[in-house]
């Protein structure tokens, strides 16, 4: 769990609570040690969140009742970022509060401006979370250059073409020029779901085999569904569910 989304779930959580919590209880329900806990605390006290009592032997903390969350500067790969981790945290059970980071969640995308949010729901239909890849299709796999990532997040997220050095599993290498509509994530495995406008065709391609990733200086692109050019996915069932956050 990302660390913002790890203070957003504690005040979520603290908030809920009728009294007091512990710092021991706080770590258990959120994966964590007690010292990561501390630093998390005065991390929210830093930022005027408050938080009353004390966290040693015998103590407990508490938000102050006159405390709401207010609206959040994120930016959307920040807010994407949160929604794929606690998404992939509620579909492989990894993390123990994905509950109630899922609530926490809700309440930063309530807190958005309207057109803002409608933008950022807008890409989330773009996003397939999958099923667990079997145990032959994750093996051999490699992992994910973070540079790479980077740039094929910031061209899903903005519609822009991408330029991609990409091994197959036979170790051959193509320079592809390709428009990623969707992304797809069955952990551990990445895919971008994309648009070959050479070939006219629908390619996917494994992130861990993205050898080299950058933005075509011009060619910009209007997404589509990438379900629309992936049939397979919802012939297969591999689409898990997506929670509403309205």
């Amino acid at each position: 769990m990302q660390r913002l989304q790890r203070l957003y779930g504690l005040v979520e959580y603290m908030r809920s609570r009728r009294g007091p919590v512990t710092v021991p209880e706080l770590a258990a329900h959120f994966g964590v040690g007690d010292r990561t806990i501390h630093r998390d605390i005065a991390a929210l006290r830093d930022q005027d969140v408050p938080i009353y009592g004390e966290p040693g032997r015998g103590g407990g903390l508490q938000i102050g009742q006159e405390y709401s969350m207010p609206p959040l500067g994120l930016s959307i790969n920040e807010l994407f970022g949160m929604w794929v981790s606690q998404r992939l945290s509620a579909v492989t059970g990894s993390v123990p509060a994905g509950g109630g980071v899922a609530s926490a969640f809700s309440k930063v995308l309530e807190s958005l401006p309207q057109a803002r949010r409608e933008r950022f729901e807008r890409i989330l239909e773009r996003v397939v979370i999958g099923i667990p890849p079997s145990e032959d299709a994750v093996m051999g796999a490699g992992s994910i250059d973070p540079d790479v990532y980077t740039v094929c997040e910031e061209a899903f997220l903005d519609g822009r073409a991408l330029r991609l050095s990409y091994e197959d599993r036979h170790g051959n290498r193509t320079e592809r020029t390709v428009a990623p509509h969707g992304l797809m994530v069955q952990s551990p495995l990445w895919y971008l779901l994309t648009f070959d406008d050479l070939r006219k065709a629908s390619r996917l391609f494994r992130l861990d085999r993205i050898k080299a990733a950058s933005l075509d200086p011009v060619l910009q692109f209007e997404p589509r569904d990438p379900r629309a050019l992936f049939e397979e996915i919802e012939q297969l069932g591999i689409e898990v569910a997506q929670p509403r956050f309205r």
